[in-house]
């Protein structure tokens, strides 16, 4: 016997259509960026009538507005991932540096940035990415202490030394993305983490600027 699934309440399908329309444009946003992503483009990605998106988003403001929280989720689920898949046995400070970096290198860090400069001249984008930020800030900061375990944890200078990973980073990424110069980035991060290495009391100060590989455990 057929067994029939109980109908979808009329909340239900709003909801539902509401969240297909969200993440079709964070997935705009992520491939194409904060100007590409127009109510046209996410009509067209959704499949839907354009009265429809505009029936739960009047207007593109709004609709960009909500899915700052989707772009969130994304990075955020791509973080966590990634922290999981980091390899047991490694020096966990360096491991640190290599998730931030591939997250300050992901198309979820992107999309944040063209987010940030649209915010600058809209208060309510602004409004709403303060707020997202700080959670994404939040979440990422929790994340790092329990990737970093002991004795790292429990060390004053470890989050001194995070915090330094994240700024060095960040920059590094954004001057980066205009140049697009991978070989020079990935040289400063090796040289950031032998620094890291060195303030730690892993490697003597003057193996500072060798050229050499890392210790086993801090490679």
């Amino acid at each position: 016997m057929t067994v029939q699934r109980p109908r979808r309440t009329q909340a239900e399908r709003r909801a539902s259509t509401r969240a297909r329309i969200l993440a079709c444009t964070a997935e705009c946003l992520l491939e194409r960026g904060y100007a590409a992503t127009t109510v046209s483009a996410v009509q067209e990605r959704t499949g839907l009538a354009r009265g429809t998106v505009q029936h739960h988003f009047p207007t593109r403001a709004e609709l960009l507005i909500a899915a700052t929280t989707e772009v969130v989720d994304i990075r955020l689920a791509r973080f966590r991932h990634e922290a999981e898949l980091l390899p047991p046995g490694r020096d966990r400070l360096q491991s640190v540096v290599d998730l931030a970096w591939r997250d300050l290198n992901s198309p979820a860090f992107f999309t944040a940035l063209d987010l940030w400069v649209a915010a600058r001249t809209d208060a309510d984008l602004r409004e709403r990415l303060v707020h997202e930020e700080r959670r994404v800030f939040t979440e990422m900061r929790r994340l790092y202490v329990e990737v970093l375990g002991e004795p790292y944890a429990s060390d004053p200078r470890a989050q001194i030394l995070v915090e330094f990973t994240i700024d060095l980073l960040t920059g590094l990424s954004m001057t980066a993305m205009l140049t697009g110069t991978l070989g020079e980035r990935e040289a400063v991060v090796r040289r950031w983490k032998r620094a890291l290495a060195v303030l730690v009391g892993q490697l003597p100060s003057d193996d500072l600027l060798d050229g050499s590989p890392l210790p086993a455990a801090a490679n």
